[in-house]
């Protein structure tokens, strides 16, 4: 089993409805404040609470570096937004976050809905988007991530490759719907 550390800091929380941006100090690793604040998401000019029904939304990203949550109806709205995103970004915001997202997905072949992380260093727990125990295939993107079975990284992670860039359209034996924590590295 694998030995883990985690550190946790604290950093000053905004708003989301003013988009206020999250930071910690240069060369600091910890979490934004608490996943509470980051369950609601804008979604068409109103707010979606995550931890319940996504309605029409499809696709749904957090970044918690910039103080986003945002869920769109098409995965083209939101790789739109997440470019606009990466062009604005300081160079503190970009070393603190991957440049392409983890894509968790609800069904096997990257379908249903489509939950994406930016955000390195930390866990971070589904249950705050309905997202417990609901992965079934995912994208690691441009960075390495973890799955865990518990929430807070516990439990036993992932046994599949989850190097950068590895697409997983169907979770191995006895993992599909059983992730609760992501941590990207």
């Amino acid at each position: 089993m694998n030995t883990r550390k985690a550190t946790f800091g604290l950093v000053a929380a905004g708003t989301l409805a003013t988009s206020a941006l999250l930071t910690a100090p240069a060369g600091a690793v910890g979490a934004p404040a608490a996943d509470a604040t980051t369950r609601y998401a804008s979604f068409e000019g109103r707010t979606l609470d995550l931890s319940g029904d996504w309605g029409a939304a499809k696709v749904c990203m957090v970044w918690k570096g910039r103080g986003v949550a945002e869920c769109f109806r098409t995965k083209a709205e939101q790789e739109a937004r997440a470019q606009q995103l990466l062009s604005t970004a300081s160079s503190q915001q970009l070393l603190a976050a991957c440049s392409t997202a983890l894509d968790l997905y609800q069904d096997n072949n990257r379908g249903g809905r489509n939950l994406k992380f930016y955000d390195r260093g930390y866990w971070q727990n589904l249950t705050t988007y309905n997202f417990n125990d609901a992965t079934s295939s995912y994208w690691t993107g441009a960075c390495t991530a973890h799955l865990a079975e518990n929430t807070g990284g516990g439990g036993y992670w992932y046994p599949g490759n989850t190097g950068p860039n590895h697409i997983e359209n169907s979770m191995r034996s006895g993992w599909n719907d059983r992730v609760s924590s992501i941590k990207i590295d």
